[in-house]
């Protein structure tokens, strides 16, 4: 039970939220991809793969895996195969939609499957000149052999300063039981000219204990 909590706050959080658009769709047969990657100054390390693609106007298929190893070269990992669908019309101002995911969490010669099921709520908002969005993410992750459930909220805020860079704020928040889990991720997205690519550069700093903070490095393609 404990072992599923640490892999859940350890792993599924170094995939950043702002790398997926949450109540933002894919186009129909368009697709996202983001590589990450993360250390800590206590030699632990986060890998993540993100990969979405739009299977039509008002559902997006895709598939998020993610990795982790400790101090003692101990390797955890989590899979997670989802669906998400719009609710309501897709060029609407608010933006709804629903996800739902099956997957497994392995490590330590343990290996437990999961179900997940999540709400996002989107919004554009504009500040002066500079466009960007709010994006509300709230999920529950069900581990049916030990009974086992967490349930988290995401919250990101991206703006535009221009057509080079964007800054994003994310927030992480999960309970299981009694434990809480909180973090921040500030980072900065650019765009550089004449490239397919966008790299963001960040930090995730828990809430509870800053010296676990780690530098966070991805890379974006959209096709």
């Amino acid at each position: 039970m404990r072992l599923i909590l640490v892999l859940f706050m350890t792993i599924f959080w170094s995939a950043a939220s702002a790398a997926h658009a949450g109540a933002w769709l894919r186009e129909k047969g368009t697709g996202f991809v983001s590589l990450s990657f993360g250390a800590s100054m206590f030699s632990e390390t986060t890998n993540s793969l993100y990969l979405e693609y739009g299977l039509s106007e008002k559902i997006t298929v895709g598939l998020d895996i993610s990795a982790f190893t400790n101090a003692q070269d101990v390797r955890n990992g989590f899979g997670n195969l989802f669906m998400r669908r719009s609710l309501g019309p897709t060029d609407g101002r608010n933006k709804w939609a629903y996800e739902i995911g099956v997957g497994g969490l392995w490590g330590n010669e343990m290996q437990r499957p999961t179900i997940k099921t999540g709400l996002s709520w989107g919004r554009g908002f504009q500040v002066n000149k500079h466009s960007g969005w709010i994006n509300l993410d709230a999920a529950v992750i069900y581990e049916p052999t030990l009974n086992e459930h967490i349930v988290k909220f995401d919250g990101t805020v991206g703006l535009d300063f221009g057509n080079i860079t964007t800054g994003i704020v994310e927030v992480a928040l999960s309970q299981q039981e009694n434990e809480f889990f909180g973090a921040i991720e500030p980072s900065i997205l650019i765009r550089p000219k004449q490239s397919r690519f966008q790299v963001k550069v960040g930090a995730q700093i828990p809430f509870d204990d800053q010296k676990k903070s780690a530098f966070k490095l991805g890379v974006w393609h959209t096709f």
